[in-house]
């Protein structure tokens, strides 16, 4: 993602986005600001924030189901919510409710039609989604009867359904557990090897780390974090190693680093080159360690841009 990118399709393009919203006693509450960004074919975008930043009033912008009240919002080059948008994108919403007469594979051909998948190709995609999805077995029971987990899974079929060119997933892994999770992890990298492009509102930032090409932070309706990964990992060049123990050996090897010797625990600070031989002269000398970790992690960007929002 970039907002001034030279090269390539631009899938998603948002300019000044705002929008408001009226209470029951007519105040008005700025849902969103004055959001702008540009998603370049092939990236895999997270959008992140706290509850009531303005996540999910973009995405329905993006979406066609919300109207802005000023700025523009368009995929493809066509206006958002237009037939040419709609057909190239799959959505997945935060929480996904079907119908729960259906089975899941009467569910799957129900939206298939929607989106104008031919029936031959319907045939062979119904199941390779479920079956992709961990549902295969569950093919021919009713949705009324699955678990939160497995109608999340279930939502995240119907969006891939017709091999979309871009898929918007709002919180896709809520109500799934680390398994569920991984699964919808690994989906995200295949969808970004066939050439798709992924928009991820997402709460689970180790998630958005190991997937992720670029992350926006939102916070009360405002950008104000946009950086690649690439760019967050190379900041990040400073790791954090804490002395749960120390020993004499371990202050005899690490004299410029040892705390004085009434002070049992401490923190560390060094480089990424330095890091494994720092742990390894700690550990031949005795000491305990506590933890490792990056001091500049994208956990760190998320609390120092957004972290005590009172917005959600």
């Amino acid at each position: 993602m970039s907002s001034d990118a030279s090269s390539g399709e631009v899938v998603i393009e948002v300019e000044h986005l705002a929008k408001s919203f009226f209470t029951i006693l007519r105040r008005e509450v700025a849902a969103v600001r004055d959001v702008s960004l540009r998603v370049m074919r092939g990236d895999v975008v997270a959008f992140v924030g706290p509850n009531g930043a303005g996540k999910t009033t973009t995405i329905y912008a993006m979406l066609g189901l919300l109207k802005p009240d000023r700025g523009s919002v368009r995929l493809f080059g066509h206006p958002a919510g237009s037939v040419e948008a709609r057909r190239r994108t799959g959505f997945q919403s935060e929480i996904f409710y079907t119908y729960g007469f259906k089975t899941a594979a009467h569910v799957l051909d129900f939206y298939g039609q929607l989106s104008e998948l031919p029936s031959d190709k319907a045939v062979s995609a119904v199941p390779h989604q479920l079956d992709r999805l961990g549902l295969g077995a569950a093919k021919a029971r009713k949705v009324r009867g699955f678990s939160k987990g497995m109608t999340q899974r279930l939502g995240l079929a119907q969006a891939l359904l017709h091999q979309p060119e871009l898929l918007i997933l709002d919180e896709p892994t809520t109500g799934l557990d680390p398994e569920g999770r991984k699964l919808v992890a690994d989906i995200i990298l295949e969808e970004k090897a066939r050439g798709a492009t992924v928009f991820l509102s997402s709460h689970i930032l180790s998630d958005v780390e190991r997937t992720c090409d670029h992350v926006v932070i939102l916070n009360q309706g405002s950008v104000v974090y946009s950086a690649s990964m690439d760019k967050v990992r190379m900041e990040a060049d400073e790791w954090e190693i804490e002395v749960a123990a120390w020993t004499d050996a371990a202050r005899a090897a690490m004299p410029d680093a040892a705390p004085q010797e009434h002070v049992s625990a401490s923190t560390l600070r060094c480089k990424t080159p330095e890091k494994d031989a720092t742990l390894l002269r700690l550990l031949s000398a005795g000491a305990s360690i506590g933890s490792v970790r990056r001091s500049h992690s994208l956990e760190d960007l998320y609390m120092r841009y957004a972290g005590g929002s009172s917005s959600g």
